[in-house]
C-alpha cells in the first residue's frame, strides 16, 4: 500500500470535497456544472480515501436524480437541466462506485439496501439498444437520438460487468446480463462512425476498448505512437496540441491492465508534474501555447488521477473496480 502517494494526492481529493454541496452534489468545479457520470468518477475517488459520509451523500444525490425509467438527464447547471436528453452510459456507471465501496469495506448490507435501484437502472439501459444489439449514445423525447459510440459502449460494458458482480454478491444472479455490450467483432462495425465519419482521431476510442479486454499490447503501441506526447501525457484529439489529464489517467489504467505497467508509470509521473500550487490538477495543457486550458480544474480529472494512482500503486490494498 503506497501511503506516501496517497498523502500526496489528498489535496486532489480535498478539491473534490470542496466542490461537493451540502445536498451531496459534486460539481465539475466552481461554475455549477454537474453530470451523473463525472459525479460517479468522483465517488470512486472518495471511496479510495474512505470518505464515507461524503460518498453516501453523493450516492443518494445521484439516485435521487434517476427517474422512474432508470434514466438521468445529461447535464445540469446550478440545478437546472441544460442538456435535456439521456446518455446511455450515465446512470449505470453508479455500479462502479457502489462496487468499489464494497471492495474496500465489505459492507454487503449497504449494497443490498439499493437492490431495487440497481435493477431499475440496468433495465433502463435496454431503451438504448437497437435491433442489432448496439447501444445508441443518446435518447430524447423522440427516441434514439444519436449513433452508437465506442467509448460510451465500453463504459456500458464496464457497468454491465460491475452489475453482474453486484448481482452475484447480493444473490440476485437471475438478473445478470451475460451478453457483452462491446466486443472485438462489434468494434469493427461502421455503426461507430459518427455520421459516417470515423472517430479514430479521439484517444478515448482507442484505450477504452483495452479497458474492456478488447485490445492488445500491439494496439496499445499503435495508440501511444498516435496520442502520447513525451513528457506531457495523452492527447484528447490526434491533431490537437492538447493533452488532458483525465484521458491520460484512464489510458494509464488501460496500459496497466494489459501489462504495460512501465510506460503507464512513466506517463503517471508526467501527469503528477501538472499539479498546481493549490494541490490539484487542471483539465488539460495546450502545449503549443504553453497554457493550461480550458480554465477549469475539474473534479472528475482529479478523481481519474486518484484512480490511476490506486490502480498502479495500490493505495487501498483492495481490489480495483476498474480492473473487473
Amino acid at each position: 500500500m503506497n501511503n506516501e502517494l496517497k498523502q500526496e494526492l489528498i489535496s486532489a481529493k480535498n478539491w473534490i470535497l470542496e466542490n461537493q454541496k451540502d445536498n451531496g452534489e459534486i460539481l465539475w468545479d466552481d461554475k455549477g456544472k454537474w453530470d451523473f457520470w463525472d459525479h460517479c468518477e468522483c465517488l470512486i475517488a472518495l471511496s479510495i480515501y474512505e470518505e464515507w459520509d461524503a460518498f453516501k451523500k453523493g450516492l443518494d444525490f445521484c439516485l435521487n436524480k434517476i427517474d422512474q425509467d432508470g434514466l438521468v438527464k445529461s447535464q445540469y447547471v446550478n440545478g437546472k437541466i441544460t442538456q435535456d436528453y439521456y446518455e446511455a452510459h450515465h446512470a449505470p456507471y453508479i455500479y462502479l462506485p457502489l462496487l468499489q465501496k464494497y471492495f474496500i469495506d465489505n459492507d454487503l448490507d449497504y449494497l443490498c439496501s439499493y437492490r431495487s435501484e440497481i435493477h431499475q437502472i440496468f433495465k433502463g439501459t435496454s431503451k438504448f439498444k437497437d435491433s442489432e444489439g448496439y447501444y445508441h449514445w443518446a435518447l430524447d423525447k423522440n427516441g434514439l437520438a444519436d449513433d452508437s459510440l465506442v467509448t460510451s459502449s465500453c463504459s456500458l460494458e464496464l457497468s454491465r460487468r460491475a452489475y453482474n458482480k453486484i448481482c452475484e454478491l447480493i444473490e440476485d444472479k437471475q438478473f445478470t446480463h451475460n451478453e457483452a455490450i462491446i466486443s472485438p467483432n462489434k468494434l469493427r462495425s461502421k455503426k461507430f462512425d459518427r455520421g459516417g465519419i470515423s472517430r479514430a482521431r479521439f484517444s478515448m476510442d482507442s484505450y477504452y476498448p483495452i479497458l474492456c479486454n478488447c485490445g492488445t499490447q500491439e494496439d496499445a503501441t499503435e495508440f501511444l505512437n498516435k496520442f502520447y506526447v513525451e513528457g506531457l501525457g495523452i492527447k484528447c484529439v490526434e491533431e490537437e496540441p492538447w493533452v488532458t489529464f483525465a484521458e491520460s489517467s484512464e489510458c494509464i489504467m488501460a496500459l496497466h491492465k494489459i501489462g504495460l505497467t512501465k510506460i503507464a508509470k512513466k506517463i503517471f509521473s508526467e501527469v503528477l508534474k501538472h499539479k498546481n500550487p493549490k494541490g490539484y490538477f487542471p483539465t488539460g495543457y495546450q502545449y503549443d501555447l504553453k497554457v493550461y486550458w480550458p480554465e477549469e480544474n475539474s473534479t472528475w480529472t482529479n478523481a481519474a488521477i486518484i484512480m490511476a494512482a490506486d490502480c498502479l500503486y495500490d493505495m487501498t490494498g483492495k481490489e480495483k473496480v476498474i480492473l473487473i
